[in-house]
């Protein structure tokens, strides 16, 4: 959700004449077709706007109304309550309005645009009042008393925002690359992201950053500052008044820029997955209605466990969908291919929207699995299909000839050979290590594979995780993993301890982080003993990636790696050693991970 390039949804092309969704290769119930403009006419337009009260301000309402022969057509109406007014509302009413005759609608965030009141950043404004503003449309003559809600990076949050509180006339949403809890978009495992740019892969050094390290500075002074400026309004003095006023930047900032992110009622208040322990009718696990997750494998800014975390969460809703692109596609929507349509017109979206807004028996939800899901390899992406299953790989941290190895089927004992340390060096970073993963150096160590066999691939699905014990000088200390794709045909040398590895032999599939003071719940830090064995599960960020027959996985571990996370200074000048335990399988990765032909 990086403020200067945040995801929009790009307007959408006019339907053909025919259009239909292509699923063959996902169909599982009666194929998928869009209305023809034989029954559905081409409406005209008209736009009109509103202002929405609520008890925590007067909210600004763009709405483009479907017309046949000058009159406006009641109609069911697709939402976006969104802060990025600044850059234009309603931009695929064609699509919407004219070619489909659904009434198009964007309000904008509390505090925001044309909205009164204070921002929120995710928090109880923005739930109470996107619960307030589907219950006003909804009672409005010219919306059919159905609500949908559509949009991308925080116009997709807002969903899960508004979603939670259960409003009346709430019919489905469709959310694309949205947070689902807003710890997640800052930290991971106690630990606050910085530029997440992808230097190892398929963007390259100096690729622009895409993560908030500019926000909430960036929607609290960029979107929550500048008033109101439909000054023709009557009511524009009164809700200048309330955006103007300090409201809780300074609340923001400090929770969301801390060193201790201890998980607190500040974050709680933005968790939609699961926020309120006490109250489980106030997350995502209550939610009924049918929800179209999107989001990428290679998503970075939004992260790509928010869409996992989602669609494993929806419990109570059998109807609702995932669709994940692949990972070399970063923040926005699954992209086409010619054996899925996500967003094409008459493709998944508009179907969705005919189904649970019209009533259209096209086959939605049958026709599509409950996660779809796109894998990749170290050079291409792959084609969509239904969620693999997958088992546990065992993978041993152990040691032989060779170095420091990934050992199947619970390796050996290791007892006695050389100790696997590194130290915190505040100079780590992934794009440095990973050109040299067979060579541990004093900041880093790496643990690799055997090589896939021949005529099999290893296709890695879900979440992989790292079981790991040791000891520490200090009180706590920091973890930085990258889990890599190494192809030794690239490989550049003759001994892999001595030279450094062509870039494009290499890629960095997933990665994880996690402060051990959070090792048993992010809700309370906990020290750990000096020179004290204790044993920590770092869960790595979900992903679908295949990795190909003759390459090896290689799994690097540091304290930190600067160009994705803030490096924290130890408690200790003596407190920058750590040791981990592999002897008798004390330390183990576990892959969620299916072999392939």
């Amino acid at each position: 959700m990086h403020v200067e390039t945040p995801y929009v949804r790009a307007p959408r092309a006019v339907l053909s004449l025919a259009v239909t969704a292509v699923l063959s290769t996902l169909v599982v119930g009666p194929a998928v077709t869009a209305a023809t403009p034989s029954s559905t006419p081409h409406f005209g337009e008209v736009t009109k706007d509103y202002i929405v009260p609520t008890p925590l301000g007067e909210l600004f309402l763009e709405v483009v109304h479907p017309t046949l022969k000058g009159h406006i057509v009641d109609a069911p109406v697709i939402l976006t309550y969104t802060p990025y007014a600044v850059l234009g509302r309603n931009g695929d009413a064609g699509h919407w309005v004219g070619d489909l005759g659904y009434t198009r609608a964007t309000a904008d965030v509390i505090g925001t645009g044309n909205s009164g009141g204070c921002y929120d950043y995710g928090g109880n404004r923005e739930k109470r009042t996107g619960h307030d503003l589907v219950q006003w449309i909804a009672r409005q003559g010219w919306s059919d008393r159905k609500v949908g809600m559509l949009g991308g990076s925080y116009d997709g949050t807002t969903q899960y925002a508004t979603a939670v509180t259960h409003p009346k006339g709430l019919v489905t949403i469709v959310p694309e690359a949205a947070i689902d809890r807003w710890y997640d978009y800052a930290y991971s495992g106690g630990i606050r992201y910085t530029d997440t740019n992808e230097d190892v892969g398929h963007e390259g050094p100096g690729a622009a950053g895409d993560e908030g390290v500019d926000t909430p500075l960036g929607f609290d002074y960029g979107f929550a500052i500048p008033p109101p400026i439909d000054g023709t309004d009557p009511d524009w003095a009164q809700r200048v008044s309330s955006t103007i006023q300090p409201c809780d930047e300074l609340k923001h900032t400090t929770e969301a820029y801390s060193d201790t992110p201890n998980y607190g009622g500040f974050w709680q208040e933005r968790d939609y997955l699961d926020g309120n322990p006490g109250d489980p009718t106030d997350d995502i696990h209550s939610v009924t209605i049918p929800v179209l997750v999107a989001s990428n494998w290679g998503d970075w800014n939004v992260k790509q466990v928010d869409g996992w975390q989602i669609i494993n969460g929806l419990t109570s809703s059998p109807n609702s969908r995932a669709i994940f692109g692949g990972r070399w596609h970063g923040h926005g929507v699954p992209q086409n291919t010619k054996d899925f349509s996500y967003d094409d017109p008459g493709g998944a979206v508009d179907q969705w929207m005919n189904h649970w807004l019209r009533g259209i028996d096209n086959g939605i939800p049958q026709s599509l699995p409950r996660i779809t899901t796109r894998s990749a390899d170290d050079n291409v992406e792959l084609g969509y299909t239904a969620a693999p299953r997958t088992h546990g790989l065992r993978l041993t941290l152990s040691h032989d000839a060779g170095g420091f190895a990934l050992t199947p089927d619970g390796g050996a004992s290791s007892a006695g050979s050389p100790a696997a340390s590194y130290a915190w060096t505040q100079s780590n970073t992934e794009s440095g290590m990973v050109m040299h993963p067979f060579a541990p150096g004093p900041g880093y160590v790496g643990f690799v594979s055997p090589p896939i066999p021949k005529g099999k691939s290893l296709r890695i699905y879900g979440e992989p995780v790292l079981h790991f014990r040791s000891t520490v000088s200090g009180q706590w200390v920091t973890t930085a993993v990258s889990l890599l794709d190494f192809d030794p045909a690239n490989f550049a040398g003759t001994g892999p301890a001595t030279t450094a590895i062509k870039p494009s032999a290499v890629v960095a599939l997933t990665r994880g982080w996690l402060d051990s003071r959070y090792r048993h719940g992010l809700g309370d830090d906990e020290m750990v003993i000096p020179d004290k064995p204790f044993t920590q599960n770092l869960a790595l960020k979900p992903t679908d990636y295949t990795v190909l027959a003759g390459h090896r996985v290689v799994l690097l571990m540091s304290t930190e790696t600067l160009e994705w996370a803030k490096s924290k200074l130890p408690d200790t000048p003596a407190s920058n050693s750590v040791t981990i335990d592999y002897t008798q399988g004390q330390s183990y990765l576990t892959l969620p991970s299916r072999w392939q032909r």
